[in-house]
């Protein structure tokens, strides 16, 4: 029994000496970092990256859909243009961070079709106009030379009244000309705010649908994502 015992405990004796001399390897468990990545494949090649760029390699669209337009301005609309363009405005679902703001507009340019005669007449040219594709449009009213005729569009410079009846031209309306009309109107503008990408590309597309209303970026005070 006490021979056993003498030859284990110098077996294991033994067994330790080696461990501690490197004899047996390294264990992983047990290796210090320099040496875990001596043992590492091409470690020359590891880079360390923060959480945002890890994050983006994980789910390259996530950086895209939280890009934000702080804000953008439409207008200016007539009280007859309102239902459609809100009607429009609904799909991008704002909330609050939608409004509308009075526009005092100042015009001198205008781009009519003249007096129809009748609403009888304005509403035939109207209906072409539709058969035409355009629908940014209305029928003035009013007691002036141009009752019953159609406003396709009023603009600040000669230059934009100019180029908006050439786009009319190429869709076939040839009626149409450029007055001189120094008018102040009361018109409403719409401020969207907060956009993110996908909402920014809805209003690219409903914006097609209204050429004669300028868009500029706008002043965000009205709203906070925080």
């Amino acid at each position: 029994m006490l021979r056993f015992f003498f030859w284990s405990l110098l077996v294991a004796n033994a067994l330790l000496f080696a461990y501690t001399q490197g004899y047996l390897g390294t264990w992983g468990m047990d290796a210090h970092e320099p040496q875990r990545l001596k043992n590492q494949y091409q470690p020359g090649q590891l880079q360390l990256v923060s959480a945002a760029v890890a994050n983006a390699i994980v789910d390259p669209s996530a950086d895209k859909k939280d890009v934000v337009t702080a804000c953008v301005e439409i207008g200016s609309f007539t009280q007859a243009d309102l239902p459609r363009i809100e009607d429009r405005l609904k799909q991008l679902a704002l909330g609050d961070r939608q409004s509308r703001t009075n526009v005092q507009d100042v015009a001198t340019h205008m781009v009519f079709i003249p007096s129809m005669g009748s609403k009888e007449g304005a509403d035939k040219k109207a209906g072409e106009l539709h058969r035409l594709g355009i629908n940014d449009f209305y029928i003035v009213q009013d007691q002036s030379n141009l009752r019953w005729g159609i406003s396709l569009g009023v603009f600040k410079t000669e230059d934009a009244a100019k180029a908006h009846l050439a786009n009319l031209n190429n869709k076939g309306v040839r009626s149409a000309r450029i007055g001189a009309r120094s008018i102040t109107t009361n018109k409403f503008a719409y401020q969207l705010r907060a956009l993110n990408a996908e909402e920014q590309a809805k209003f690219d597309s409903i914006k097609i649908d209204f050429p004669a209303q300028e868009v500029h970026n706008c002043q965000a005070t009205a709203y906070s994502k925080n």
